[in-house]
């Protein structure tokens, strides 16, 4: 009797089991046909620190939930009416939490409403885009599927350590601890680095001390410098111990005389500390994320590192052009859209021009397309479309005037209504004297307007332009 419920019991499983199997398999097959036939786009989001990668998101999912409320002129579907509004559905392929949209929504709405808790880990959504479209006289249903996969921006900085030895890290980041504004900024821990040897006993101790105040020597370039390209960039965003330090002073050692060294020696210690990270972190999360992007949206604070100064403007360019050569390059054939789609269209998206006058909108998307020319110069001849926006995801500001002068008024965040002028924003990288123009400070941080979402308008500037981009040729 026991032999015969033990078969029993591996019969179920086994037939559980053929189930489950022919369950995934079909849902593959739905996913690859939605692939090939243009029904599906994932599109990757991601912003640099402070850039309102969660506002934006849940703007963009407002606007195409809710046709009768978007003000879309600049999107050929919701113009046309063909756009019948969307469904926030799990990603359930990814194993990833869902976008916490109704938390944001939440924040936007509330009285007095505030912006939304910045995101620190992964997460993915399937938005499905419901259309009107008419063939041979009669009308038809068609629904897109945007799988929209949200990471954070720290994140994007880790990525050429896919292609950099230790050593090779170690005498990057050295040249910039080296230079301003890293120096000054903290002179004794840059000077403790540089008395590391080597070929000296690692003390784990000691170099644990180090770990936890370069951690903090990050944060503060991120904070009070406004510099982007930092690395490890998840050691601004949680509190595992890494432990991953740059050794400046490899001097001329080759890479066979670093191979050298003993185990317990400072390098090795180290080394081994880079390759877990990248082995454990950066990697997988290369492997089970950007194999799947179709699209990549990066979100860029300009406005904030512009009046930062120009190491700030010039450190966003470095980290641009150092991540330039990770990205998968070139159209989707046939086969590839189904097993291996790469990136064919790279989007960056000035935020936050709500803070500035409508007659700088263009200047700030000129300023940033001549940064990405920089960076991008390589990628653009390997066949990467790039290209480039400047947008409010949630528009907190009007224009006035005030003796012959344009004001911007709006709330600031304790609610306070003002008026404030912006410095103008030069179409060009700002040259010697140039800076000047921008010392007057940032302009002031104002807080979502009341009276939008649940029942009214969301309004915003160009994320009908941005929807464009990243749709206009699927929809």
């Amino acid at each position: 009797m026991t032999d015969e419920r033990g078969s029993r019991g591996r019969l179920h499983k086994l037939r559980s089991g053929l189930r489950r199997l022919r369950r995934e398999a079909a849902d593959k097959s739905h996913w690859a046909a939605e692939r090939l036939l243009d029904r599906r786009i994932c599109i990757g989001i991601t912003g640099l620190s402070g850039a309102g990668k969660s506002t934006l998101i849940s703007s963009l999912i407002y606007q195409l939930s809710h046709p009768d409320r978007a003000q879309l002129p600049g999107f050929a579907p919701a113009l046309n009416g063909r756009l019948l509004g969307a469904e926030l559905h799990p990603a359930l392929d990814t194993g990833l939490p869902m976008f916490e949209y109704e938390r944001c929504l939440d924040a936007l709405t509330a009285n007095p409403p505030r912006w939304p808790e910045s995101t620190r880990e992964l997460s993915a959504m399937e938005l499905h885009v419901h259309l009107q479209g008419r063939r041979l006289g009669r009308s038809y249903r068609q629904t897109v599927i945007l799988e929209l996969r949200d990471y954070p921006g720290e994140w994007l900085m880790d990525l050429p350590l896919l292609r950099l030895s230790f050593a090779e890290w170690c005498r990057h980041q050295g040249s910039l601890l080296e230079a301003q504004p890293r120096a000054n900024l903290a002179p004794e821990l840059i000077a403790r680095l540089n008395a590391l040897r080597p070929a000296g006993p690692a003390d784990p101790r000691e170099l644990d001390l180090l770990w936890q105040d370069y951690r903090q020597f990050l944060r503060d370039c991120r904070g009070q410098l406004k510099l982007s390209y930092l690395q490890p960039g998840r050691a601004l965003l949680d509190g595992d111990e890494y432990g991953v330090l740059p050794l400046p002073q490899l001097g001329h050692m080759t890479a066979a005389e670093l191979e050298a060294l003993p185990e317990g020696s400072v390098y090795k210690v180290v080394e081994r500390r880079y390759q877990t990270y990248v082995e454990e972190k950066v990697t997988p999360f290369v492997e089970s994320h950007f194999r799947h992007l179709d699209r990549q949206l990066v979100l860029v604070d300009l406005i904030s590192t512009l009046f930062a100064g120009e190491s700030s403007l010039d450190d966003m360019r470095q980290g641009f052009k150092h991540i330039a050569d990770t990205f998968r390059y070139g159209n989707s054939g046939l086969l590839r859209k189904l097993w291996r789609p790469r990136i064919d269209r790279l989007v960056f998206a000035a935020t936050k021009v709500d803070q500035v006058l409508a007659a700088d909108h263009d200047a700030l998307r000129q300023l940033l397309g001549q940064q990405l020319q920089q960076a991008f110069s390589g990628a653009r001849h390997r066949g990467l479309p790039l290209y480039c926006e400047a947008i409010a995801a949630v528009r907190c500001s009007n224009e006035s005037s005030r003796d012959g002068r344009r004001l911007l008024v709006g709330h600031d965040m304790d609610g306070r209504y003002l008026g404030f002028e912006n410095a103008e924003i030069l179409p060009h990288p700002p040259r010697d004297g140039d800076w000047q123009h921008y010392s007057g400070g940032l302009p002031p941080q104002l807080r979502p307007p009341a009276g939008i979402g649940r029942e009214g308008y969301m309004p915003h500037i160009r994320m009908d332009a941005l929807l464009n981009l990243l749709l206009g040729d699927k929809v």
